[in-house]
């Protein structure tokens, strides 16, 4: 499979499986969150496949101008496509794939209005430093509005999976996992980054909701998860062997515990909004 058609593919995969289960739900908190005045100007970074541009689009006026950017060049041509089939008219659009965007936006110092991100600040490699970044681009009054996932999330999946650990003498790989959960974000944890890169009036929004699978086979094979957290759930359990021996008995513990009804796995998300 070429780079192109593995972008294409990973397109298809996010429109039909992450963002209605997913993304969509903290795509809509913002739009809840964010202030809406006229002549805005707007910066979206990360914008995906363009599902929250075009409702950024729709809600500002025709003299308002939004700058969506996006690190995979595919992504961007998808949402490029999505804005231009919109026939109502809308605020003024511009797209562009930046590598590297989450350390380097290529936008000068107070320039919007508004700098929204949906999930891509907060799960930066550095989320702090892809804050302070984002600020950067505010004038002075001027709003961030991110969303993140937080600490709470697939928790029906690592509780068990701490089980596993535990029955099998994992102490040193069960460690790694608290460790790891401890070091995921509350709500108040994301608010503290945008406080530390100087915004003030912080606000949190957050909201819980459940995912829904039919069995083990099909959470592990879900995009959401196998494009997601899995990888990172792996290195945590070992290598080769000791890996797979984690998993082969967690997807059975998922099995038995939820035989004859869904695996229903919460999502803890929050929207975080900031002023300059």
């Amino acid at each position: 499979m070429t780079q192109a058609e593995r972008e294409a593919r990973m397109v298809r995969l996010y429109d039909a499986e992450i963002l209605p289960a997913y993304a969509a739900r903290f795509a809509a908190l913002l739009a809840h969150a964010i202030a809406v005045r006229p002549a805005a100007r707007i910066v979206e970074i990360g914008c995906a496949t363009g599902a929250l541009t075009l409702e950024l689009a729709r809600r500002f006026d025709l003299d308002s101008h939004l700058t969506a950017f996006d690190e995979s060049p595919a992504f961007v041509a998808e949402a490029r496509a999505r804005v231009e089939a919109e026939a109502a008219s809308h605020a003024e659009v511009v797209l562009a794939a930046r590598p590297g965007l989450l350390t380097s936006i290529p936008l000068g110092d107070r320039t919007a209005d508004l700098v929204v991100s949906n999930l891509a600040v907060t799960t930066a490699a550095d989320p702090r430093a892809a804050v302070r970044e984002a600020a950067r681009l505010l004038v002075p009054g001027g709003q961030l509005a991110v969303s993140a996932p937080l600490r709470g999330s697939w928790a029906e999946f690592l509780d068990l999976f701490r089980e596993v650990l535990r029955e099998n003498g994992k102490q040193e790989s069960l460690a790694a996992v608290d460790r790891y959960v401890a070091a995921l974000p509350d709500g108040d944890g994301v608010g503290r980054w945008l406080e530390a890169a100087g915004l003030t009036q912080v606000e949190v929004t957050a909201a819980r909701w459940e995912i829904l699978f039919k069995s083990a086979r099909e959470f592990f094979y879900a995009p959401l998860v196998e494009l997601g957290p899995l990888a990172h759930w792996k290195r945590l359990s070992g290598r080769g062997d000791q890996m797979q021996d984690v998993f082969f008995f967690t997807k059975e513990a998922i099995d038995i515990y939820f035989k004859d009804r869904v695996f229903a796995v919460t999502i803890a998300g929050a929207v975080v909004t900031g002023r300059k």
